[in-house]
């Protein structure tokens, strides 16, 4: 987001730094907000506009949870996954730890978000980390996880260089195959059906994980019935990103249609 978005957030003393996770990329999360915003109700666009500096729009804050975010809450790194193993049968409470994760932020943003007698410092608030977290839960390796920190650990060689799984899922695949954020919502938006924003409407946020489990397990899973998750040092061609490329499109798909089911709800 911009940097004049900071004076809306006091920002308090940094006493550490904890290296974040990118989920998506910052394409990812914009082509989502990029998709919420054109499901917008008016009423909810504007309410939207109202919390945020003007100008200001919700493709423009997307990823402030990603830098600033951590800078003004330093304890919010946890707030963006949650290390669901490949080998459970789905998510569970128990998985999600003392200092919350991105199943709990987002009932508990949600919540801050739609109280109008709350500070409107923290209503803001938020929106930022609402509207980032509602899309961090749609990437698959924010939730599953292989005691590798979701794929950051297993190191991998992708379209010619060094990376590892969980940054191919959040942007490589989607810088291979390229295109602009108008490219890829132009690609997203067939798959916007009736059919499927009812289907996607009826879920809950535990389920959105459960999705993203189910993908994961899919992501670890290379070759198609291979019998352990991909280990260090694999390569991973455009075979690969073709096998990725419909489950990324889905989710975020899924992602656009969500974050603007929760908005509208919040601004009815």
């Amino acid at each position: 987001m911009r940097g004049r978005m900071q004076p809306l957030i006091a920002v308090v003393m940094i006493l550490a730094l904890a290296a974040p996770a990118y989920p998506w990329g910052a394409q990812g999360h914009r082509v989502i907000s990029r998709i919420a915003t054109e499901r917008l109700t008016p009423k909810a666009a504007a309410a939207v506009r109202d919390l945020l500096n003007p100008g200001d729009t919700l493709v423009d804050i997307c990823n402030w949870a990603d830098h600033e975010g951590h800078e003004v809450v330093p304890a919010s790194s946890p707030w963006h996954y949650v290390n669901v193993p490949i080998g459970a049968s789905g998510y569970d409470d128990k998985y999600c730890g003392q200092k919350g994760c991105v199943v709990s932020k987002i009932k508990d943003f949600r919540k801050l978000l739609a109280d109008r007698n709350a500070p409107r410092q923290d209503r803001q608030r938020a929106l930022l980390f609402l509207v980032h977290f509602v899309e961090d839960i749609h990437q698959p390796l924010h939730v599953g996880d292989n005691g590798d920190r979701g794929g950051n650990s297993t190191q991998v060689q992708f379209d010619g260089r060094g990376s590892n799984l969980h940054r191919v899922w959040d942007s490589g695949v989607i810088g291979s195959i390229g295109g602009n954020d108008r490219v890829w919502v132009d690609r997203i938006t067939p798959l916007i059906t009736p059919d499927a924003v009812k289907a996607w409407s009826s879920s809950k946020v535990e389920d959105w994980a459960n999705e993203s489990h189910r993908a994961a397990k899919r992501a670890y899973a290379w070759p198609a019935g291979s019998k352990g998750p991909i280990p260090s040092g694999t390569t991973l061609g455009k075979d690969y990103a073709a096998f990725a490329d419909p489950i990324i499109r889905e989710r975020l798909a899924q992602a656009g249609v969500r974050l603007a089911n929760e908005l509208n709800a919040i601004f009815p």
